[in-house]
């Protein structure tokens, strides 16, 4: 058994090393952009696509990238497909097409950046919509 006085010893030293320690940091939150389309979506041969992505946590910059991950352009009289408001602060973004060709296809990727290095992000796969045959 150890002596009375080694016990307070011990129980001193725990005591003043756990409260000179910092107190441990919260874990960066991860942001969580939603895409109101859902994650497929068909589009007419030469038609116009409209999707949304919002993120409800504070953000530094919600952006949209391509199916090879490249960051798609703002609007320009020439796009086919464009992003809108997908400037810094702002919590949401717009991707748009027009005249949705084949080479639209794809997984299309919400970005939202936050502070701190946060990062979150969501998808969405676009498709030709196929036409429908009717039956006799």
């Amino acid at each position: 058994m150890w002596p009375l006085s080694s016990l307070a010893l011990t129980v001193a030293l725990s005591v003043a090393l756990t409260a000179a320690l910092p107190p441990p940091r919260p874990a960066t939150p991860a942001l969580h952009p939603i895409i109101a389309n859902g994650s497929s979506v068909a589009v007419p041969y030469m038609g116009e696509a409209f999707l949304f992505c919002s993120v409800a946590e504070p953000t530094r910059q919600v952006q949209w990238r391509d199916p090879s991950n490249v960051p798609l352009p703002a609007w320009s009289p020439t796009a086919s497909r464009y992003h809108l408001g997908s400037g810094k602060h702002l919590p949401h973004a717009y991707l748009l097409f027009r005249d949705f060709r084949q080479e639209h296809e794809g997984v299309y990727t919400c970005v939202a950046r936050g502070g701190a290095g946060q990062e979150g992000r969501a998808s969405v796969t676009l498709t030709l919509a196929r036409p429908s045959v009717p039956r006799p």
